[in-house]
């Protein structure tokens, strides 16, 4: 287990956020609540640089106290 409470976790193309204790075949949710099981296997190098949930992002931004992201439009 890490140092943080959270994770981050490919699942269906993105990126999610879920509780750090979770191991594999535990049912729980990620932060933006997708009802995930965590699978025995750590899933592809590819799936690891899936776009991050943005969703996601924003609530563990704000339980870990972090700024908002700034997101800059062309």
């Amino acid at each position: 287990m890490g140092t943080r409470p959270f994770r981050w976790f490919p699942h269906e193309g993105r990126r999610h956020a879920i509780p750090d204790d979770l191991v594999a075949r535990d049912d729980g949710a990620t932060l933006c609540g997708v009802e995930i099981v965590v699978p025995r296997d750590r899933g592809s190098k590819t799936a690891w640089c899936w776009p991050t949930c943005t969703a996601c992002e924003a609530a563990w931004r704000d339980r870990e106290g972090l700024p908002k992201r700034l997101v800059f439009h062309r």
